[in-house]
C-alpha cells in the first residue's frame, strides 16, 4: 500500500508540476491552447502560456532574482522535466530536491506576503513542497521506473 500511495503522490504532485513548467518553456503570445486544455486546466493555465518565458523572465525581474533569462529557463525546466520525472519514477529524489528548492523560493518570494490561505497564498507552495519532501525521503516506491530498470 505505501508504494501504491507514492505512486499517486508521484503522479499527481509531477503533474501539477509539469502543467505548471509547460508555460514557462513552450509558451508565448502565439501559442494556440487547444480549447480541451483551455476547459480541463483553466484560465490560469490559458494565461501562462499567452505568458511564455517572457513573461515568467519578467517576474523574476520584478523579485530581483539574479539572472532572471537563465533563472527563468532553470526553473521552468526544473518543474516541467522534473515533474515528468517524478510522475515516472525516475531521478525521483533528486527531482525532489529541486523542486522542494523551487517551491521554498516561491514560498519566500512570492506568496508568503499573502499569508496562508487565499488569492497567491502559500497553501498550494507549501503543500506541494511538503509533498517533495516526501518523497525526497521515501524515495519513489516499488511502483517506478526506477525499480523496474534495477540498478543502473
Amino acid at each position: 500500500m505505501k508504494s501504491l500511495g507514492l505512486l499517486i503522490l508521484r503522479l499527481i504532485v509531477g503533474g501539477i508540476f509539469a502543467v505548471h513548467g509547460y508555460p514557462k518553456l513552450f509558451g508565448g503570445p502565439d501559442k494556440p491552447v487547444h480549447p480541451l486544455l483551455a476547459k480541463y486546466l483553466g484560465p490560469g493555465f490559458v494565461q501562462a502560456m499567452q505568458n511564455g518565458p517572457g513573461g515568467f523572465r519578467g517576474l523574476l525581474e520584478r523579485l530581483r532574482l539574479p539572472n532572471p533569462e537563465r533563472m527563468a529557463t532553470f526553473v521552468g525546466g526544473v518543474e516541467f522535466f522534473g515533474g515528468l520525472l517524478l510522475a515516472l519514477g525516475l531521478y525521483t529524489r533528486l527531482s525532489a530536491l529541486l523542486l522542494s528548492g523551487d517551491m521554498a523560493v516561491a514560498i519566500g518570494k512570492v506568496h508568503w506576503r499573502n499569508g496562508l490561505v487565499g488569492q497567491g497564498g502559500f497553501e498550494l507552495p507549501l503543500s506541494l513542497l511538503g509533498a517533495c519532501l516526501t518523497l525526497l525521503f521515501a524515495g519513489p516506491g516499488k511502483i517506478s521506473l526506477a525499480r523496474l530498470m534495477g540498478p543502473w
